[in-house]
């Protein structure tokens, strides 16, 4: 058992022991009401275990090891929970030593920016900038015209929101090495032309396979058909309207911001953004996404086959720069709708909770450990403290899907 996982195991079953135990040991506090727009309450009164929520912060505060920043929990519409951690963090890959968190402090969301721009996809073609997500990729580069064979014509934007463009990409070797492609298209004079010139390995549609770069070419997408920067077009049509003001978006791959990993915003401000998938893209009223896009773009499209060796699962998948995964709980599968970052950034919808969680962590690099970790919080902290108001089952998981043998990857 890795080491991570180990003490966490032992601290899980000893969290209310240590929240006794500890010298002024935190209590459950009610999220202050600030001029954000959120609309805050006490866990109590939507049903939330207060006692295990301040068990769970002074785990927290107690294994400064766990190096967990930040989390935040939504039920009904309402912030119920809000609890800040100091650690070791990055920005972008650049060590900022130990840094003190605080409602205000900027975070990378790391691979958690795809999702953000799949919403940014969502709205230009709900207003017509972008005609359909079946019209071949390469009808938006016409400057690639050499690669416009009959065989890489078959791969539609969809095909790119869904990872599934059946180009040969590797980024399972780590973030440092020159080998991986994410650092390789990032190098390249030409990125979009790196990512889209990649041996076509698979028929477009058969086959998922995790690739930023992907991301990156959705990104000029965007760009060329709206005409306005994707930075300003994020602000305008998105962070605006759920009141963000204060936000990064880092890289230069010719042009262009880092559109698979570079976006940094508040602990906040990202419940926002993950608010509206569990309100019909709605924010306080007032319509943000398309509905039909928040239902289709975290739907699972494809099924993950597990590895050899581990326990058959038929409900994990990836949907549209999204992750889609099916909890076995004691009440029953609870349906978790994921936005992965790499560090163990986490933005988990679980329509059935009627919950949403946001975790920041500075655990970069460690994806199996940080897998585990963020798991445990999830099942042994957070959701047994849901003391009413469940509704089980995995209704987007419910459709015959194609299967991939890949069950797991790295998220930059």
């Amino acid at each position: 058992m890795p080491n991570a996982v180990r003490w966490l195991a032992g601290l899980l079953v000893s969290g209310v022991a240590l929240a006794a135990q500890a010298q002024q040991a935190p209590v459950y506090r009610i999220p202050p009401a600030l001029d954000d727009n959120w609309r805050v309450t006490s866990a109590e009164t939507l049903g939330l275990d207060p006692k295990r929520l301040a068990a769970l912060t002074a785990m927290l505060r107690a294994t400064p090891q766990a190096n967990v920043h930040a989390l935040l929990i939504e039920r009904g519409g309402r912030l119920v929970y809000e609890e800040y951690f100091d650690g070791r963090d990055e920005r972008w890959g650049r060590p900022l030593g130990h840094v003190v968190m605080a409602r205000d402090t900027l975070h990378d969301l790391r691979s958690v920016s795809k999702s953000v721009v799949s919403a940014l996809v969502g709205i230009a073609l709900a207003e017509g900038e972008i005609g359909s997500v079946d019209r071949p990729v390469l009808d938006w580069f016409p400057e690639l015209s050499e690669l416009a064979t009959p065989e890489r014509r078959r791969i539609t934007l969809a095909h790119v929101l869904g990872m599934t463009a059946g180009l040969e990409w590797n980024e399972d070797m780590p973030y440092t090495d020159p080998r991986n492609d994410e650092i390789g298209m990032t190098r390249d004079p030409r990125p979009l032309h790196y990512v889209l010139s990649r041996p076509l390995v698979a028929v477009p549609g058969e086959r998922f396979n995790y690739n930023g770069g992907l991301t990156q070419v959705l990104a000029a997408v965007l760009q060329r058909s709206t005409g306005v920067p994707l930075s300003d077009y994020a602000r305008r049509k998105l962070f605006a309207p759920l009141g963000i003001s204060d936000f990064e978006w880092l890289g230069n791959l010719d042009g262009l911001p880092a559109a698979a990993s570079g976006l940094r915003l508040r602990a906040r401000d990202l419940a926002k953004f993950g608010s509206l998938y569990l309100h019909g893209g709605r924010w306080n009223g007032i319509a943000v996404l398309p509905a039909e896009w928040v239902a289709q773009s975290t739907r699972r499209h494809f099924v993950f086959t597990p590895r050899p060796g581990t326990v058959p699962r038929s409900d994990a998948g990836y949907a549209w720069q999204w992750w889609y995964s099916c909890l076995h709980t004691l009440a029953g599968p609870i349906e978790a709708r994921i936005a992965v970052g790499n560090g163990m950034q986490r933005l988990i919808v679980l329509p059935g909770l009627d919950l949403v969680v946001t975790l920041f962590a500075g655990r970069y690099n460690d994806f199996a450990d940080s897998m585990a970790l963020a798991s445990r919080i999830l099942r042994e902290q957070v959701i047994p403290a849901v003391i009413g108001g469940v509704t089980t089952g995995c209704p987007g998981a419910s459709r015959p899907l194609p299967v991939t043998d890949r069950t797991t990857a790295p998220t930059r």
